[in-house]
């Protein structure tokens, strides 16, 4: 049974005008709508009134909300009980049509009940609009998967006043990657992984048959793909998330080419359990070619869960006819040689060529040739046993071997030989720990926080600690996307710090590229100044 909202809240709504104010209040509806069966909304006809006339006042006033006040529509429009309401009311046909007349051409292409409704001026173009029903059919399934993936999170935390109801698709998708890309070492994919996993289904959901949003993102294939087959290894209940991005990258031309040149890339892949190779080659034909043969039986013969094995069919609902890319990558396009190096989940480093998709493990001569170690070195060890990089030194070079001495997370000492160039072996990379400034004042601030205790604080107080940094929301919203990656509901001194320290550093930008927000900002805050000394406290309106 559906759990509606309390229908008192819209009727308050329109009698108080304050539908400016009821974003929070559509999103629950529409979320119920979309959900319920057609039986569950008919029982809810008595409250049909109200609620057209509450999505007529909000679609007025909320332009930016106007693709899910369609897909309402649509779906209410096919209750009979709630189509018969709308046509008795003759209030109803008068308010449609003070809307803009391309909406009003939109809500008439959902149903000749809405149609004879809208102004006759507006009836023209409803067979051009681009929500056409079954168009929209596809919207209201994807909203329907993101909505089903947030109730698995909890969302409600956000640094921003209120969370734009439709994304651009390129930036959900950017979003996702980013949230992925984050994730370089083992106890950031403990604790953020699933988020992460989450991040990148909503995106792919929402760009499931845009191939130009795709290839605009296809540098980062190998790192999205490394995360995908890291965390099902390590969290094998994670496997349908997975499997949901697997068959949305596959779709695209320009990821299907990483993924069948990278070499590392199918090596991870039938790292995995068969079973979880199976299901992602039920995904892809591409996939399929690339499992072992004995996951190819149990794809082939049926060996797959029921819930898996129906994930292909649909993802491939919600992509609808493929819409070729008009833009950057094309099979047959030269593209400039470019290594770039790329970190696992795991934090280890390989690269990979953009131009050829080769991937090695030993640093090209164009981004300073082969690692060359000394004795006496810091460097860091992986620990496969205990997922683990550990710090040590150099204790001998010979013979293209490094033999290593390191501390194990338990405390105790072990040492390793290694071929220089090996994975598991890397430079100690300095880390910037905080100025005895910064901590005097970050510690102060988190004491300050109410809630929580001396060494954690619930995210929604320190997101609300945070606005009184004064910067614009794009700019929060980018140094929450970086402060604390995962998501976590509860934080740590060491992550509210960061997001002061990156809150330090925006107030010291050009204010026009705050402001601006996006990517953009994102990426400098995670690759110059998350590990930087800013060139002043941070100021909060205190």
């Amino acid at each position: 049974m559906a759990n509606w909202p309390k229908w008192s809240i819209y009727e308050e709504c329109l009698a108080k005008d304050r539908v400016m104010s009821a974003n929070a209040d559509f999103q629950e509806f529409k979320k119920k709508v979309l959900k319920a069966s057609i039986e569950e909304i008919d029982a809810e006809a008595i409250h049909a009134p109200t609620m057209w006339r509450f999505l007529i006042a909000f679609a007025e006033k909320k332009a930016f909300y106007r693709s899910l006040i369609i897909q309402v529509f649509n779906k209410l429009i096919q209750v009979p009980s709630w189509a018969k309401a709308w046509e008795a009311d003759r209030e109803l046909h008068l308010k449609v049509q003070t809307l803009h007349e391309d909406l009003q051409s939109a809500i008439g292409a959902q149903h000749e009940v809405l149609k004879k409704s809208i102004a006759v001026s507006a009836m023209g173009s409803v067979s051009s609009v681009k929500e056409q029903p079954e168009e929209v059919l596809r919207a209201i399934e994807k909203e329907r998967m993101i909505d089903a993936i947030k109730e698995e999170e909890d969302d409600d935390v956000d640094v921003t006043a209120e969370a734009d109801a439709e994304q651009r698709t390129a930036t959900a998708l950017q979003e996702g990657i980013d949230a992925v890309t984050a994730i370089d070492e083992p106890a950031k994919m403990d604790s953020g992984g699933v988020l992460a996993l989450n991040k990148l289904r909503i995106g792919c959901i929402r760009c499931a048959g845009e191939e130009d949003v795709f290839t605009q993102e296809v540098e980062n294939a190998p790192n999205v793909f490394s995360f995908l087959f890291t965390l099902a290894k390590h969290k094998p209940e994670t496997i349908n998330g997975v499997a949901e991005v697997m068959n949305q990258l596959m779709a695209s031309s320009s990821w299907c080419s990483v993924m069948e040149k990278n070499k590392f890339l199918q090596d991870c892949l039938r790292e995995l359990p068969k079973g979880a190779q199976a299901v992602l080659g039920l995904q892809s034909d591409k996939v399929l070619a690339l499992i072992d043969e004995d996951a190819k039986r149990m794809a082939r013969g049926g060996d797959v869960p029921a819930d898996l094995r129906t994930v292909a069919e649909r993802m491939q609902s919600i992509r609808g006819p493929r819409k070729p890319a008009t833009g950057g990558y094309t099979a047959g396009k030269v593209e400039p040689e470019k290594w770039k190096a790329i970190k696992t989940p795991e934090g280890h480093t390989y690269y990979y060529n953009s131009r050829s998709r080769e991937s090695t493990w030993e640093r090209p001569a164009e981004l300073g040739g082969p690692m060359v170690y000394r004795s006496g070195d810091e460097v860091e060890v992986w620990s496969n046993g205990m997922r683990s990089w550990c710090k040590g030194k150099v204790y001998q070079v010979a013979d293209g071997k490094v033999i290593a001495d390191f501390a194990l997370p338990d405390g105790s000492n072990a040492r390793k030989e290694l071929p220089s160039q090996h994975k598991d072996l890397r430079p100690l990379v300095a880390r910037s720990d905080w100025s005895a400034e910064e901590k005097e004042a970050y510690q102060r601030w988190f004491n300050g926080i109410e809630g929580g205790s001396s060494s954690t604080k619930h995210a929604k107080p320190i997101s609300q600690f945070l606005w009184k940094s004064q910067l614009p929301r794009e700019a929060l919203k980018q140094v929450w996307a970086v402060g604390n990656s995962g998501m976590k509901p509860n934080l740590k001194f060491e992550d509210f710090a960061k997001c002061c320290r990156l809150i330090a550093h925006c107030q010291a930008m050009d204010p026009a590229f705050v402001k601006e927000g996006e990517r953009p900002l994102r990426v400098k805050l995670r690759s110059e100044c998350v590990n930087a000394k800013p060139p002043a406290l941070p100021k909060f309106e205190l």
